[in-house]
């Protein structure tokens, strides 16, 4: 076997098999094909807005030490 098996996905060596072979720069590295990718939001701006205003809300009340729970531990203690 000539490759190298890191995940038993790659099976036996085949003679002039030429899948991955990319041409070479002056230093010898394989010079790959580039990459797309294509941009798929999860949020639109409406919901990005809202998060937002959400994420700072919870933030200036950490901040801020606010309870917004009318209890305290030391009401639950024995």
């Amino acid at each position: 076997m000539d490759k190298i098996d890191t995940q038993g996905l790659s099976g036996e060596a085949v003679r002039g098999c030429t899948d991955n072979v990319y041409p070479h720069d002056e230093n010898g590295e394989p010079i790959l094909p580039r990459a797309e990718f294509k941009e798929l939001p999860i949020f639109d701006n409406k919901e990005r807005a809202e998060l937002k205003q959400i994420m700072l809300e919870a933030l200036r009340e950490y901040h801020t030490g606010y309870n917004a729970s009318p209890w305290t531990l030391d009401e639950f203690q024995e």
